[in-house]
């Protein structure tokens, strides 16, 4: 069906707000009218809207093992004494509808992303950076209103609490590229 890519895509959270505590905006995710706007639809492309948070929040969630979180600006408040005065608990929202195979195997795929020297991440920033941290990613383009002036994305995830730090999830964009 020409929906199911749409209906995958908001089942990741896109096209909704995420319910973080400051005014966002939803973007969209339209049911495809016919085949050919299904296919765009599903690379990205066409009428898709998406914001920066909702993608990071998904990637959070395929990084997680599937549990999608609300995004929180606070963690905890702390008193000039360095007691807690309040804290914030995660709040789970939902479960990405996805096999743990297919989840693994989406993983796996992330992870080339960066660091198999076929990756379209690898020679930016294994090559040029050094990077050498357990992370996973997906790069892309969106159209701008600049014909031929695309923006440039990076959306991943870290892994494995390396040194001790929190993993964490980023989505990336660089206009104009």
């Amino acid at each position: 069906l020409t929906t199911d890519i749409a209906n995958m895509a908001r089942a990741f959270g896109l096209g909704s707000r995420t319910g973080i505590e400051i005014p966002e905006n939803a973007g969209a995710i339209e049911d495809p009218g016919e085949q050919i706007a299904a296919v765009n639809q599903a690379i990205g492309q066409g009428d898709v809207l998406v914001t920066p948070l909702q993608v990071a929040r998904f990637m959070a969630a395929i990084g997680n093992g599937g549990t999608m979180y609300r995004p929180q600006l606070i963690e905890k408040i702390v008193g000039a004494n360095g007691e807690t005065i309040e804290s914030f608990a995660p709040e789970i929202t939902g479960t990405l509808p996805i096999q743990p195979d297919r989840l693994k195997a989406l993983q796996e795929a992330m992870k080339n992303v960066i660091f198999n020297s076929r990756g379209t991440a690898y020679f930016r920033l294994v090559q040029r950076a050094n990077f050498s941290f357990p992370a996973a990613g997906k790069t892309g383009t969106a159209e701008s209103n600049i014909p031929g002036s695309p923006h440039a994305w990076f959306a991943g995830y870290t892994y494995n609490n390396f040194n001790g730090m929190p993993d964490i999830a980023v989505a990336v964009i660089v206009e104009y590229v």
